[in-house]
């Protein structure tokens, strides 16, 4: 069990990282829509593992956006991302993210400009989730 003093959340994903707020305190809960690129309709766990799951050794920048899932605002930055080959097979969800699903901090990029880092909290709902049209 993670529990996050700052949010008071506990969270799918070890948060425990040495000498940093994890998620950091700009981070915010509320409502949003998002999209995401995934294997699997019905979505499984392992479509929204962060990249410190999926690469256990890797060593990262920011640890912290590490253990978060990546998510977009603008499906059309994913339509994009389709285009490359290791992307082609992926299907775009569209994720309805209310309070209790966790925090979300905006981390784009210069080619991501919709680009959210989500911590997900344990009580997010996987069922909930529906391919974009």
């Amino acid at each position: 069990m993670v529990l996050c003093y700052n949010f008071n959340m506990e969270y799918r994903e070890d948060l425990n990282v040495p000498n940093i707020i994890c998620p950091p305190s700009e981070a915010a809960s509320g409502k949003y829509t998002v999209y995401r690129l995934v294997d699997n309709i019905p979505l499984k766990v392992e479509d929204i593992w962060s990249y410190r799951t999926l690469y256990p050794a890797k060593v990262f920048k920011d640890e912290c956006i590490a253990r978060a899932c990546s998510v977009f605002t603008d499906n059309r930055e994913l339509k994009e991302l389709r285009k490359i080959p290791s992307f082609k097979e992926k299907k775009i969800v569209v994720i309805d993210i209310v309070e209790k699903d966790g925090v979300l901090l905006k981390t784009p990029s210069k080619t991501h400009k919709s680009h959210i880092s989500w911590w997900i909290s344990k009580e997010f709902n996987l069922t909930t989730v529906k391919e974009a049209s």
